[in-house]
């Protein structure tokens, strides 16, 4: 049904239930709206989204479909209601970035849309003047994704505005700070530098908006922003995977997008810390496979501890994947797990953590050292160096015949314990084969995951759970293969592929600094 969810939205709305967003519990609105309303878990993201007047935008949709007035006297009673309320009073979010960025360009949309019930001249006024205040001061400013939403916010605002003077001012000042945003938040590859591939299709629309806004003004971006904005528009082809579903890398949850056209050239960006092998599959292209590898950052802003992580879409399916984000509530267990190490695809030593504080500091230490693409195979390395006393070395191959390596080295100033922790699809069923071997049945798919021995080792595995997070305060729990080890200078070598494929591995061997190995009769040596 057209407008299902809007509609949906109405109906809680009108029966005094308000859905603030997907999947949060409504609130109770039957006694009037607390604007002051903490909800125990997560009152941060519940006060943004009530303070930031979605539910504008629903009433006055669906009282244009049904042609009911009664819907837009209802909206416009909602901002007649939060403006008459003083938000000094109580602990609220009515003067944050998020919400008043999003609050007035609803109430622009609900004053231009309206077609009876529309704001008073002199109230709709005042609340732009208000806003626009608010979004230009450089104290309430954040060098984030929440100053780009000001300052599109601003420029809509300011457009509004009858007093010319200040209409330019407020217009100047945000394209300033949008432009330099494009050249501080984007590689020069138009990777969007906050860790997600959700945040940078986000941005991306955010960015859309404002150039269409500008198009109206007929006031233009920049040649080098464009630029960069195309850039970025391409990535998401790039990033998205063989199924047209973003990977959960970061603060990502399950996103769709069918609009996009899936490339299949490999990617690097070594100032995002990201490198991406596709192996297309010309008759079946969703059957493609795909590797993400992460180590690096550049801006902590959505960051997990997800370097030296290797996510991995093997022949049509999700097989190695990320926790994605839960909640930003840093106290709930649920995020700490999905934010960790154990979240994702990486070696790990418990006990302890590595910290990120500076990227500039920290960049000689954490980084992709290495890449290389040949007819057989493509290998890209990693280090981590952060652990006190540890380094960290990880080296990704994907052969020509989807077969994936992963080769791990650890080296201590002391005896530790490290383990390789495999982040495995909620939907998979794991099999215990030895302690080495272990098969892995997702959908109509059968893996198989494989470490080595090799001389002086003594790898010992088990199965703990994790959590998946596609949709965000929602979670499921998932299995994780652990392959563990003690000692000072560790080796893992694990290889991962479908068993169902014509592809029988018949070895793996490492000497020095060359690994060797043989698929189908077939030898081919790697100098790491």
């Amino acid at each position: 049904m057209k407008n299902s969810n809007e509609r949906k939205r109405v109906e809680l709305f009108l029966n005094d239930e308000w859905l603030v967003r997907k999947g949060f519990t409504p609130l109770d609105i039957s006694k009037g709206i607390n604007w002051n309303y903490q909800h125990s878990n997560n009152a941060a993201t519940y006060q943004t989204y009530i303070h930031s007047l979605g539910i504008l935008n629903d009433l006055l949709k669906i009282s244009k479909a049904d042609n009911n007035l009664k819907l837009e006297k209802k909206a416009k009673d909602l901002i007649l209601d939060w403006n008459s309320t003083d938000h000094k009073k109580g602990k609220n979010y009515a003067w944050k970035e998020h919400p008043v960025s999003s609050r007035i360009n609803n109430i622009i949309a609900f004053q231009s849309n309206a077609a009876k019930h529309k704001l008073s001249q002199k109230v709709f006024d005042k609340l732009v003047i208000d806003h626009c205040f608010y979004l230009s001061n450089e104290r309430n400013y954040k060098f984030n994704n929440h100053g780009l939403m000001m300052d599109n916010a601003l420029i809509n605002a300011a457009s509004h505005l009858a007093d010319p003077e200040k209409k330019k001012l407020y217009i100047e000042k945000a394209l300033y700070r949008i432009r330099y945003a494009i050249q501080r938040d984007f590689s020069r590859n138009g990777v969007h530098l906050e860790n997600s591939p959700e945040y940078h299709r986000m941005i991306l629309m955010i960015y859309r908006s404002i150039e269409k806004k500008l198009k109206e003004l007929r006031i233009p971006l920049g040649k080098q922003e464009i630029e960069i904005l195309k850039l970025a528009h391409n990535f998401r082809g790039y990033i998205i995977q063989p199924n047209n579903v973003y990977p959960m890398i970061g603060d990502t949850g399950n996103i769709p997008d069918s609009r996009i056209k899936k490339i299949f050239r490999d990617f690097h960006d070594s100032e995002a810390g990201i490198t991406i092998f596709n192996n297309l599959n010309e008759e079946e292209p969703e059957n493609s496979s795909m590797m993400i590898f992460k180590s690096g950052y550049f801006n902590k802003t959505h960051k997990h501890y997800d370097d030296l992580s290797t996510y991995l879409y093997l022949e049509g399916e999700e097989l190695l994947i990320d926790s994605g984000k839960y909640s930003y509530v840093i106290s709930d267990p649920v995020r700490q797990h999905v934010v960790s190490p154990k979240g994702h695809n990486v070696i790990n030593l418990p006990g302890q953590d590595y910290k990120l504080v500076n990227p500039f500091q920290e960049q000689f230490n954490l980084k992709i050292t290495k890449r290389v693409s040949k007819t057989n195979y493509k290998l890209v390395t990693g280090i981590n160096k952060l652990y006190k006393g540890t380094t960290l070395t990880r080296y990704n191959i994907l052969t020509k015949e989807n077969v994936c390596i992963i080769l791990d080295r650890v080296v201590s100033r002391d005896s530790k314990e490290a383990y390789q922790n495999f982040n495995i699809n909620e939907n998979a069923e794991i099999k215990k084969i030895t302690d080495l071997e272990y098969e892995i049945t997702l959908n109509d798919k059968l893996y198989n995951i494989q470490t080595y021995n090799r001389a002086g080792s003594n790898i010992k595995s088990e199965i703990e759970n994790g959590y998946i997070s596609r949709k965000f305060g929602d979670y499921q729990e998932n299995e994780r293969i652990l392959f563990k080890q003690e000692g000072k200078n560790l080796t893992y070598i694990t290889v991962i592929h479908n068993v169902k494929d014509d592809i029988e591995v018949d070895y793996v061997n490492l000497k020095l600094s060359k690994l060797t190995y043989s698929i189908n009769g077939k030898e081919v040596s790697i100098d790491l």
